[in-house]
Order: C-alpha cells, then sequence, then structure tokens
C-alpha cells in the first residue's frame, strides 16, 4: 500500500537543495546589491570631499586677504593714534612748563607790610595751587587719553568691512 502525501527521504534532499540554492542566489543578489550601493556611496563622498576641500581652500584665501586687509587697517590706526597721542602729550607738557614759569598767586600789593603774608602762607598756598594744577591737568590728560583711544577704536571697527 502507498502512503500519500508524505514526504520520503530523497524528496527532502531534493527540497533542501532547491531551499539552499535560492537562499544563495538570494544572498548573491543582496551582496551585488550592497556593493553597488557601497560603491555610490565612495563616489558621492569622494565628490562631497572634493567640494569642501574647494570650499575651505577659498575660504583660507578669504581670510588670509581679510586678515591683511584688517592688519593694514590696524597698522594704520595705530599709527594715527600714536601720533593723537604724541601731540596730546606735548599739548599737556607745554600748559605745564607754562603754568610752572608763572605765579599761581597774585603779587602783594607794594604797600604791604609783609607781602610775604597776604591770608595765608604765600609758599604754601603756591604749592597747593600747583599741586592741584598738576591733579587737574593729570585728570584732562588721563581723561583725553581714554577718548582718544576710544576715537580710535570707534574709526578702525567703522572701517572694517561687514
Amino acid at each position: 500500500m502507498k502512503i500519500r502525501g508524505f514526504v520520503l527521504g530523497g524528496s527532502l534532499l531534493l527540497y533542501g537543495g532547491i531551499a539552499a540554492g535560492v537562499a544563495l542566489l538570494g544572498m548573491g543578489a543582496a551582496t551585488w546589491v550592497q556593493t553597488k550601493r557601497l560603491e555610490s556611496c565612495k563616489t558621492d563622498y569622494a565628490e562631497f570631499k572634493a567640494k569642501v576641500k574647494v570650499a575651505g581652500e577659498a575660504a583660507d584665501k578669504a581670510n588670509r586677504e581679510r586678515e591683511g586687509r584688517e592688519l593694514k587697517l590696524k597698522e594704520k590706526t595705530d599709527a594715527d593714534h600714536k601720533a593723537t597721542v604724541a601731540r596730546l602729550n606735548r599739548d599737556l607738557k607745554r600748559v605745564r612748563d607754562d603754568n610752572a614759569r608763572r605765579s599761581l598767586t597774585p603779587e602783594a600789593p607794594t604797600d604791604s607790610k609783609r607781602p610775604d603774608l597776604a591770608c595765608f602762607e604765600r609758599a604754601d598756598f603756591a604749592r597747593a595751587l600747583r599741586d592741584f594744577e598738576t591733579e587737574v591737568l593729570g585728570i584732562v590728560g588721563e581723561g583725553t587719553a581714554n577718548t582718544i583711544d576710544l576715537d580710535a577704536a570707534k574709526r578702525w571697527a567703522q572701517a572694517l568691512p561687514q
């Protein structure tokens, strides 16, 4: 008697071989597709690297040119600033020298019994006025120097390319 629907031993090997062949074909096809995708990605990556390299070199060149212009501008601003500070120092020295040559206290009246005294000790008062004037000139000089520094920084910043 024959048993139907039952897989015999020989046909089991046949079905197993067919399944293994289909699996191998599938893996081969998947490997081929993935290889093509990998090659495509490598090509895209090489193109991207080349574009980035070109863009980077262009940016470096532009930065070097900009830095050169800014350095020249800074040197010019520094030279102008130095000249302005030198003028300020000359003016302050001139004022100090002018004040050192003259007396800060008024002359005593000619009919005074004690010309060295008024309502104050003349020498102490003159020294106090000179010290006061020196301090005021120092403050004026410092404030003017700071104003010159700030103005130079503003001119430099305004001259920078946007």
